[in-house]
């Protein structure tokens, strides 16, 4: 399995064990992502996705910062601006929001 197959397998993974809790009407936290997981290993016939599933609950449990970084939209580690500063949740991506020269129309 080359690493597109294991990241797409992980995604499916994680995507299955959320959407359960989801359905459920339950919490999605991490401890609870972790706990589905494996009730999910513990049913799983299939060697290969038993395996990942036993890999990506140490990554999860351990908190290693190699699958947080993994796991940001487009590598990212951080957002753009801090959602501590502001006290709404619009976050500006391209400067200040305001136009450079108001005479401007285009």
């Amino acid at each position: 399995m080359n690493s597109s197959d294991a990241d797409r397998l992980i995604d499916q993974l994680i995507g299955e064990a959320a959407l359960s809790l989801l359905k459920e009407r339950g919490p999605v936290t991490t401890e609870g992502l972790v706990q589905r997981m494996r009730n999910m290993q513990a049913y799983e016939t299939d060697p290969q996705r038993r395996e990942t599933l036993a890999r990506v609950i140490a990554e999860i449990s351990s908190g290693t910062l190699a699958f947080k970084g993994r796991r940001t939209a487009q590598g990212r580690i951080q957002r753009e601006g801090s959602l501590k500063n502001n006290r709404d949740n619009v976050v500006p991506l391209f400067g200040n929001g305001k136009p450079s020269d108001p005479k401007k129309i285009h």
